[in-house]
């Protein structure tokens, strides 16, 4: 095993257990306040394509492991933080949504799925810079998780550096380094207003 692929299997690791912290918090707040659902949904949506992209693409399981195992967990997040708002008729919504996806990517060519993956750039890119501003406009970044912020930047940066290693296309390496530029920022954002959550909670 080279060390570009160890080092791609670490990654694996880390995304494996980057939003386990997430979860851990909302299943000690029982709340979904603050948490941009839209966001983890797209999120969910993009990992799925992600995840078809890599597979059928024929690149190592070393360079998309932690991708579908984050899938998972972001779906989880979805479902959890939808529970504790109440909104049970949207958790059923996307289950179906999610399975009937699942089926239409396990049929879709793969040139078809490149092609689709390219529209969703711009998509992500303003839905990650309504975040950031909603984070400015709020001073404050909700429920998340920084060690999960902290597990992603890491997780995202190191992609980029074993994609290249490994020759994987720029439609491949693309979505890694936007992720790894907008967390950047939030997680600035999530150092940057905690002292004064701190502040809040001891008043």
């Amino acid at each position: 095993m080279d060390p570009v692929e160890l080092f791609g299997y670490v990654l694996a690791v880390m995304g494996s257990v980057a939003f386990i912290p997430q979860i851990q918090l909302l299943l000690k707040s029982k709340s979904g306040e603050g948490l941009d659902l839209f966001m983890f949904s797209l999120l969910d949506f993009i990992t799925c394509i992600v995840t078809t992209l890599c597979i059928k693409s024929g690149l190592d399981i070393s360079n998309w492991l932690e991708v579908i195992v984050t899938n998972i967990q972001v779906f989880t997040i979805n479902l959890l933080a939808r529970y504790y708002l109440q909104q049970h008729r949207q958790i059923s919504i996307v289950i179906a949504l999610k399975l009937l996806l699942i089926c239409i990517l396990y049929l879709t060519p793969l040139p078809w799925i490149k092609g689709f993956m390219s529209c969703m750039l711009p998509v992500a890119l303003i839905e990650r810079s309504r975040s950031v501003y909603t984070h400015y406009k709020n001073k404050s970044t909700g429920q998340l998780s920084g060690t999960t912020l902290a597990l992603q930047w890491t997780q995202f940066s190191g992609r980029i550096f074993t994609s290249v290693m490994a020759g994987a296309e720029v439609g491949l390496i693309l979505p890694h380094f936007i992720n790894s530029f907008f967390t950047t920022i939030i997680l600035g954002q999530y150092l940057w207003y905690k002292p004064s959550g701190k502040q809040e909670k001891s008043e």
